[in-house]
């Protein structure tokens, strides 16, 4: 069985880019691309939207984010196969949960101007501190992502060894 790359998707423009870049490393890996998106629709929501009769707004929402980005990545490589879940979960949870079978976890990072962009998103941050696979956050513009910066930065942490 091969282990997906798996991709956080909250339909923001962070997440689409991270899609686009995981759809690539399938790709180029031969993976299958699963799009995962976490959301507790039923803490937010008391009552059923008019327009559904059988799930709540939350719900339909998410399940359009990944039905949205499924079809992105198609677009972009209809070879690569792409599956799609919605889980009703908190999103790191949901994404540690994802990694534990896995080839690679795949986020992208949401910034609020100059300063917060520079952040990683509290999820991102997260998953990356505590996933027991890869974690790739996709960050920056369109030229960081096709590599044209030559450069890969990665953080790496030194523990005291106790003798």
């Amino acid at each position: 069985m091969e282990l997906p790359l798996v991709v956080g998707v909250d339909g923001s423009e962070s997440s689409l880019l991270a899609v686009d870049w995981a759809v690539d490393e399938a790709a180029r890996h031969g993976l299958p691309l699963r799009l995962v998106h976490a959301f507790f629709w039923e803490r937010y929501e008391r009552v059923r939207p008019s327009f559904s009769t059988d799930h709540p707004a939350g719900e339909v929402m998410a399940q359009n984010i990944v039905a949205s980005c499924a079809e992105r990545a198609r677009l972009r490589d209809p070879e690569v196969k792409v599956s799609g879940d919605v889980l009703a979960a908190d999103a790191v949870s949901t994404l540690l949960r994802a990694g534990s079978e896995a080839f690679a976890l795949v986020t992208g990072v949401r910034g609020r101007g100059e300063v917060a962009g520079l952040l990683l998103g509290s999820v991102s941050l997260t998953v990356a501190a505590r996933a027991m696979c890869p974690v790739i956050v996709v960050r920056g513009e369109e030229r960081n992502l096709r590599g044209s910066l030559g450069r890969v930065v990665v953080p790496v942490a030194v523990v005291p060894h106790r003798v």
